[in-house]
């Protein structure tokens, strides 16, 4: 096929999708080739496909980033068929890609969505939200890199059918399920269908498989997929967790932002020993067996290193995942499987330890018991090292989970009070209990999200500041903004009375994250100074967590190395937010006359 639109001589047909028809084409006046994507016929003669059309390409042509399809030319709102002229891309998809190359790496999987998450932070920076991002719509380009394409056109399709036909072309399973109801979409909804990308590249399979459309529409809705780690254990915990989270069905309970799951990705590679995503990737696009067997080598080692460390520091759930991940890797492992015994051994050693103090606690208890009923009180201990018998401002009829899981106590309003007077004078205006109480929330931070008795999550604000409820027991889910905080679940018993029951809640802070980036030095120190003059000393090249009693702290760094001068800097940390990175290097010392 030969024909000319305008000045680009259109060569052949490299793709067709529901809204336009992509060609290769040949721009003569700059004679280069691009990619001519051709509004459809039927769909010019469309007042509406036209202007979303010329919305959608004028948005994309203001973006400017290395992983985005970039947008050369628009044929205008007066040409006779309208059309976008585009950056051509080698190919092949995503898609063919990964059914091609069987076991792709977990890391590499994992570089991928990290190239994808910071196109699609760029374009929700800009306002533009992709709608439609599956692996059919993300290309290889020169065995280097990925690039995504198609933004927002799939969302214009899919809505004009739906209303239509009844049915949704593409591919709903990629779909987040609040745009299948179709409710509000936001850059949520991206981060959802980029978790089934993730899904894909790690698994060899997309989440949503259905027997047919209703099927498929009915487990996305209700967000039943198969456990990632199950299909390919050698995925590991930490990134079946990365999974899991970006395909919440729930948006509040998702990555908040594509930056948010960018930087769980980046540490994942960090972790893994990989400072250079992009390289690792070009490298492995170019060679993808040869670089498979290296990452696999790389990784088992790195895996083991880990797994000695956290053993030796008696994280033990820590050691546990990473030397399981191993064993995936390399089935039998020697290393792998000593390393798991001395865990075991660890285990029950501290198992024994518990074991004999409790049973000393229960003889001292049951000692002073007796001797109480004997009425032999000089037999009771008196030094308590402090302590008192009796605890101060203690409530009678308070139950003991007043205190939090935590052991941040909680004030629980004394219901006695109530019903007193409100039974005892009948001239009280007062109203009697009805069997309903209205709860009234005090969190801290307040920015947070709640969830009672397993409802959806929502916003405490103005608008969400008490729940009525029935007399009973509640549960209260309670989860920081942006992942600020470490997620809470209470349980309490409204009792009775007329007056408001109080339910105060304080949220931990979750550790900041802070990776130094630098010449590596065998014997450099770093030292993290926060305020209030706490101190957390690490290694450089290594993920450094800090604790955080606020939202926002600024922290003081000071790396030292024999032979250079002390490094001092001033960093902004958040807590749960996005790894921190911080760049440094370290001046040689003048000698000494």
């Amino acid at each position: 096929m030969l024909r000319k639109l305008e000045k680009y001589e259109v060569l052949d047909e490299i793709g067709h999708g529901g809204m336009a028809t992509v060609y290769r084409a040949r721009d003569s006046s700059l004679d280069r080739f691009v990619a001519l994507k051709v509004l459809h016929p039927h769909l010019q003669r469309t007042s509406e496909a036209r202007a979303r059309f010329t919305r959608e390409a004028k948005s994309v042509a203001k973006l400017r980033h290395p992983h985005i399809l970039e947008i050369y030319d628009y044929s205008g709102e007066a040409s006779n068929e309208t059309y976008i002229a585009a950056e051509l891309l080698t190919g092949p998809t995503l898609k063919d890609f990964v059914l091609k190359h069987k076991d792709v790496p977990p890391e590499i999987a994992v570089c991928i969505a990290l190239q994808l998450a910071s196109a699609l932070g760029e374009a929700h920076a800009k306002g533009i939200i992709h709608r439609d991002v599956k692996p059919e719509n993300v290309l290889i380009h020169e065995d280097r890199c990925v690039k995504l394409t198609d933004f927002g056109i799939a969302y214009m399709v899919d809505a004009h059918t739906f209303t239509v036909t009844g049915q949704i072309l593409g591919s709903p399973g990629h779909m987040a399920p609040e745009q299948v109801e179709g409710g509000t979409c936001d850059v949520r909804s991206d981060v959802f269908s980029l978790g089934t990308v993730l899904y894909f590249c790690a698994t060899g399979r997309l989440p949503f498989v259905g027997r047919n459309p209703h099927h498929l529409l009915k487990l996305l809705l209700e967000g039943e997929y198969p456990d990632p780690l199950r299909l390919r254990p050698a995925i590991g915990q930490d990134l079946a967790a990365i999974i899991h989270k970006a395909l919440a069905r729930v948006p509040a309970d998702r990555y908040q932002s594509a930056a948010e799951i960018a930087g769980e990705l980046r540490a994942f590679l960090i972790e893994m020993a990989i400072d250079d995503p992009d390289e690792t990737l070009a490298r492995y696009l170019a060679n993808p067996t040869e670089m498979a067997t290296e990452l696999h080598r790389q990784s088992l080692q790195r895996l083991l290193a880990i797994g000695a460390s956290t053993a030796r520091a008696g994280d033990v759930p820590k050691a546990q995942a990473v030397l399981s991940r191993a064993l995936a890797l390399d089935d039998g492992n020697d290393r792998a499987l000593r390393l798991l015994g001395s865990l075991g051994r660890r285990r029950r050693r501290n198992t024994l330890i518990v074991l004999a103090a409790f049973t000393l606690v229960v003889a001292m208890v049951g000692a002073g018991y007796a001797a109480w009923l004997r009425g032999d009180v000089a037999a009771l201990p008196t030094d308590t090292g402090g302590a008192t018998a009796e605890t101060p401002n203690a409530k009678p009829g308070v139950p003991d989970e007043a205190a939090g899981s935590d052991g941040l106590a909680e004030p629980v309003t004394d219901p006695t009070t109530d019903e007193r007077a409100t039974t005892a004078d009948p001239t009280n205006k007062q109203v009697l209990p009805t069997g309903r109480r209205w709860v009234v929330f005090k969190p801290n931070p307040p920015n947070v999200s709640i969830s009672v008795d397993g409802s959806p999550l929502k916003p405490y604000g103005p608008d969400f500041r008490r729940v009525r409820l029935k007399v009973g027991n509640h549960s209260f889910r309670f989860v920081g903004a942006e992942g600020c905080c470490e997620e809470r679940v209470v349980r309490r018993r409204v009792p009775p009375g007329a007056r408001d029951f109080e339910l105060a809640v304080k949220l931990r802070y979750k550790p900041a994250r802070l990776y130094l980036k630098g010449p590596t030095h065998a014997d450099a120190k770093v030292r993290i100074t926060l305020p209030g003059n706490r101190r957390v000393t690490g290694r450089i090249r290594e993920i450094l967590r800090i604790p955080m009693s606020s939202l926002q702290a600024t922290a003081q760094v000071q790396i030292s190395a024999s032979g250079y001068k002390p490094y001092k800097s001033v960093v902004r940390l958040r807590a749960g937010g996005d790894l921190t990175e911080h760049s440094f290097t370290l001046e040689t010392e003048a000698e000494t006359p």
